[in-house]
């Protein structure tokens, strides 16, 4: 058996990654104060935010590893990465790693199950991001609706300071209520920062042919008559939901 030193030098990566893994024990750790915030089970959104970047450095490691030992091919890493992630926000940080040999799982994770980052660019050279999930039924999931989650970058991909406007026609929002401890519908029109907010309507009953819309224009800080950029959220019917691609912003 190989033995490897306890004493390795610690460097910014591998400081990083370690906290990683002690961040997500935490989270898995179904006994500690963290993972009960607010006297229930799941961790608050507002967790989850803290702890995703060093979260996903990890993950980032692990999938190196993992595709060195051959437990998935190269080409699988993104969809393993998203699936991860969206289990991550989907079981408020208690769910599990998939870092074993099972040929054909990432073919059996469904829609619902894996997070979505899009992306529009905007020939000023600003990008415009949307964190979602691949799919959301009313009638499935642990959220209150449809993540979304939204940043916006300069040519650089430096931040932007703004805000976002999310509009629909069909549907309406909701958000994390810190001091009620709840979801709070918020209606149809709702400005924020860009942190968390679900989207939600009636389950889908028989066919339909027409898509849902929701709307996101990015606005100055200070300003809402200024708005930096524009773009429509497709959400296409599928079964008692809704289904996302990589075309959707647009």
């Amino acid at each position: 058996m190989r033995k490897t030193s306890t004493k390795a030098p610690c460097n910014v990566k591998s400081c990083a990654v370690a906290a990683a893994a002690g961040l997500l024990c935490l989270c898995l750790g179904a006994g500690n104060a963290l993972a009960f915030s607010d006297g229930g089970q799941y961790l608050t959104p507002a967790d989850l935010r803290t702890l995703t970047p060093a979260y996903e450095a990890f993950l980032q490691e692990l999938a190196d590893v993992i595709i060195e030992r051959g437990l998935i091919s190269p080409e699988e890493r993104e969809d393993w990465l998203m699936y991860q992630l969206g289990d991550f926000y989907q079981n408020g940080g208690l769910g599990m790693i998939a870092a074993m040999f099972n040929p054909g799982l990432l073919a059996e994770v469904r829609p619902q199950d894996s997070l979505l980052r899009l992306r529009k660019e905007f020939p000023n050279g600003t990008t415009l991001h949307v964190d979602t999930m691949a799919a959301y039924s009313p009638l499935d999931g642990t959220m209150p609706g449809l993540m979304l989650e939204a940043s916006f970058a300069d040519a650089q991909g430096l931040p932007v300071r703004c805000r976002f406007r999310w509009r629909c026609e069909q549907g309406g929002f909701s958000t994390w209520d810190a001091l009620g401890s709840r979801v709070a519908d918020v209606g149809i029109e709702y400005i924020n920062d860009g942190r968390r907010a679900y989207w939600s309507d009636q389950p889908i009953i028989g066919e339909v042919n027409a898509v849902w819309h929701i709307e996101l224009e990015v606005l100055a800080p200070d300003d809402n008559s200024n708005v930096l950029g524009s773009a429509v959220l497709v959400l296409t019917p599928s079964g008692s939901g809704w289904e996302l691609n990589e075309d959707s912003l647009r």
